[in-house]
């Protein structure tokens, strides 16, 4: 089951933010801003003290608590990062748009399985690895461009390749079909 701090977050850390729109956490985050997310956005990133105009924080650890993480850190960073969001920060939604878990190696796989066990722990949800994100009227948590217009009476969809995601969308919004939850 998918949390209401995935669906409709009232905070969101972009972990891996960047002022490059070119890098997914680039990218995510002008989404998120460009989307007027109504609530704060905590861009982290050790190297920047701003990004895109928002106060950057250099770790995790100094963020403020928050309902949804959007990872686009190395995955050998996700699972130690994922347990102080959801320890530490009370972080109930995680989506990692990070590749290099189980599609690439056993190791990976057993990062992605120890993510997974965390996660289910602490009650929370989790989407991805390795995924585009989520889109919904709420926010725009995907790394890809242009957002089509969603609209709260159009169908949900999910999908397991962020490259089919893409295709069915761009065939099916010229063909009327409408989405409200990507």
């Amino acid at each position: 089951m998918l949390r209401q701090e995935i669906v409709k977050p009232r905070s969101i850390a972009v972990v891996g933010a960047s002022n490059s729109s070119a890098k997914p956490g680039g990218k995510v985050l002008r989404n998120l801003t460009s989307g007027n997310f109504p609530g704060p956005i905590y861009p982290v990133n050790p190297k920047e003290r701003e990004i895109q105009g928002l106060e950057a924080y250099d770790s995790v650890e100094k963020i403020p608590p928050v309902d949804l993480a959007i990872l686009a850190i190395p995955a050998a960073l996700c699972l130690e990062t994922s347990r102080v969001l959801l320890e530490e920060k009370q972080c109930r939604g995680i989506i990692i748009l990070s590749a290099g878990f189980s599609e690439e190696s056993s190791e990976g796989g057993r990062i992605e399985e120890q993510i997974v066990q965390l996660v289910e722990k602490h009650g929370a949800s989790l989407i991805g690895p390795n995924c585009i994100g989520v889109m919904t009227p709420h926010y725009h948590g995907v790394f890809t461009t242009p957002i089509p217009k969603l609209d709260p009476k159009g169908c949900d969809f999910v999908s397991g390749s962020g490259a089919t995601a893409v295709f069915i969308m761009e065939a099916g919004i010229p063909k009327g079909l409408t989405f409200s939850q990507v």
